[in-house]
This record gives C-alpha cells, structure tokens and sequence, in this order.
C-alpha cells in the first residue's frame, strides 16, 4: 500500500474519533442544560407557591381584620354624620316650631 493512502486512513480514523468524542461532549451539555432548565422551573415555581402559601396561611388573616376594622370605621363615620344630620334637622325644626324660645 501507497504510504500516503495509509496516512490518509489514520487521519481519517482520528477525525473520526474526534468527530464522536465531540458529538457525544455536546450531547451532554445539552442533557445538561435541559436538566439544569428543568431544576429552574422547579425552583422558582417552589418560590412562588412557597411565598402564596405563606401569604395565605401568615398574611392573610391580618389583611382580612385590616380589612374589617377599616370597613367598620368607615361605617361609624357614616352613622355619625347621619346622626348629626338628624340632630341639625331636629333643631333647626324645634327653634323653627318654637319661636318663643329664642
């Protein structure tokens, strides 16, 4: 056999070897990569719910009474301006009645 061809065929043997040590290299980044996409989704889907859990279970109840309490407020006011209407009205009706007494 011609020295070259011999040359040429080791050549392409060790292309070919590399061709395959390269290939298999890139087919484990990319199981890789889709590992470490797939722990992300997992780990920020962890912190979200961690976090809505622990607004619903901690936070909650207080937004609730704040909610309540404000709303409770908001309903002593209005009463208390009804009965101050009520009680302008009632004077002003008592001294329009009883001119005498004034």
């Amino acid at each position: 056999m011609d020295p070259e061809i011999s040359e040429l065929k080791e050549e392409i043997k060790e292309l070919k070897e590399v061709t395959h040590d390269t290939n298999r290299l890139m087919h484990k980044m990319r199981r890789s990569q889709r590992w470490h996409t797939i722990f992300q989704i997992v780990w920020w889907l962890t912190i979200v719910g961690v976090t809505g859990a622990a607004y619903y279970y901690y936070v909650q109840p207080y937004v609730e009474r704040a909610i309540q309490t404000y709303t409770q407020v908001q309903d002593s006011a209005q009463r208390a301006s009804t009965w101050q209407q009520q009680a302008q009205e009632f004077l002003s009706n008592y001294f329009n009645q009883n001119p005498t007494t004034q």
